[in-house]
């Protein structure tokens, strides 16, 4: 895989993470984003970076590794918002639903919840989303492959002729 590639995934990755972790703090929709950034991220991030050609066409290691990456760096981005924002809302409503992030902070103290995040990080965000871009992968592959076939026939780039 490029560095340049990685770059740009570990980048739009970050900001969907930080994105989700400041949308999680509402009450309303927050399991429906948490969810989005455990099992979504990967599908939504390669989708994204498919449509706008920052990437071709991958195989499945590819997109396992592609997919692990992004579902651990989406899960880093969205602690590094979501953590601190949950723990200031738990230190200033005491029955809120976020208080228990705030004693975590003042009990076990900040080398405790980087542990936890890390170990999240790789255990539900990484494997999810390595488990939900292979199926995107052969969701794509099963019904679109005569459309990605066409267009790459269609490139008027490609020399036809075969030379001895």
């Amino acid at each position: 895989m490029e560095l340049i590639i990685l770059r740009r995934m570990v980048v739009i990755s970050t900001i969907l993470g930080a994105v989700l972790g400041v949308i999680t703090v509402i009450p309303i929709i927050n399991t429906l984003s948490f969810f989005v950034v455990l099992f979504l991220s990967a599908p939504v991030v390669i989708a994204y970076m498919t449509k706008y050609n920052m990437i071709g066409i991958f195989d499945i290691k590819e997109t396992l590794i592609s997919g692990a990456i992004i579902g651990f760096i989406s899960f880093i981005g969205f602690s590094i918002t979501f953590v601190p924002l949950a723990g200031i809302i738990g230190l200033v409503y005491k029955d809120s639903f976020y208080l228990g992030i705030s004693n975590l902070f003042k009990e076990g103290g900040f080398f405790i919840v980087l542990l936890m995040v890390i170990f999240t990080a790789v255990l539900a965000g990484a494997l999810m989303n390595a488990f939900s871009a292979l199926l995107y992968y052969h969701i794509k592959n099963y019904f679109f492959r005569d459309n990605i076939n066409n267009e790459i026939l269609k490139n008027e780039n490609i020399d036809y002729e075969i030379r001895e």
